[in-house]
């Protein structure tokens, strides 16, 4: 668990880092998808286009998970925090180049249509989710997913549109940490942390029913199974 003395000094760099890229965008504000950072996938996600913004500045619910949060280990990379606070800006204060420059990237002719939102950071707001959604409907030969604890603007959305508004292409899991309630009326897959010293939400044989998470996307992308199937998973903690 990160103390909080290592949470405020990641979420100092990334201020600072926003700073600067602030700065230079309002000297120059013509923003293309080159100034996203987009990553084509890593040894764990594996091949997965991916795009991420600051995990804690931009995560509205994450009270029970800040001090155990993945991400935060990326803090001692210089290159990925300068990442994550370029795409936070640009997702805040320029969000129609944000995008536009996202749907840009994905419409160039890539083998690999794999796409997935936020292993850092969260959905803003429902304009920012509303968007993520007219990507996955323009672009229906790609699959979409992300992991979300902003359930609140999931449900919103599904209050106002329908649970069948959100497109076939695109896999909302809803992720839970020990000790976080949980509002799921969509019945929207979870993915959850099975504790090594057991778990408040769920018994043990609950996790019996799920799908345990294999630790690299390209497994359950040949599989199908998983996030990519829409499977409520789970993963140990780790």
């Amino acid at each position: 668990m990160f103390s909080n003395e290592t949470i405020r000094n990641y979420v100092n760099k990334i201020y600072s880092s926003m700073r600067e890229h602030e700065k230079e965008y309002a000297k120059n504000p013509g923003i293309t998808y080159h100034d996203i950072s987009i990553s084509k996938g890593n040894s764990k996600i594996g091949r997965v286009h991916n795009v991420s913004t600051a995990p804690v500045i931009t995560c509205g619910n994450c009270s029970h998970c800040s001090g155990f949060c993945y991400d935060i280990k990326a803090g001692r990379y210089k290159n990925v925090i300068d990442a994550r606070a370029r795409n936070t800006v640009i997702a805040m204060e320029y969000r129609e180049s944000f995008f536009a420059g996202i749907n840009e990237y994905i419409s160039h002719p890539r083998k690999n249509k794999y796409f997935r939102w936020h292993v850092g950071g969260e959905i803003l707001d429902m304009d920012y989710f509303t968007r993520m959604i007219e990507i996955a409907k323009d672009h229906p030969d790609w699959y979409f997913w992300t992991y979300t604890k902003m359930h609140n603007i999931v449900n919103e959305y599904c209050d106002v549109n329908g649970r069948d508004a959100i497109p076939a292409n695109f896999t909302i899991m809803f992720s839970e940490w020990d000790g976080m309630p949980l509002c799921n009326p969509y019945d929207f897959p979870i993915f959850t942390c099975k504790m090594k010293d057991g778990n408040k939400n769920h018994p043990a044989e609950f996790f019996n029913t799920l799908y345990k998470c294999p630790g690299n996307c390209d497994i359950c992308k040949k599989a199908h199974r998983g996030c990519m199937a829409g499977e409520s998973t789970y993963a140990d903690e780790h």
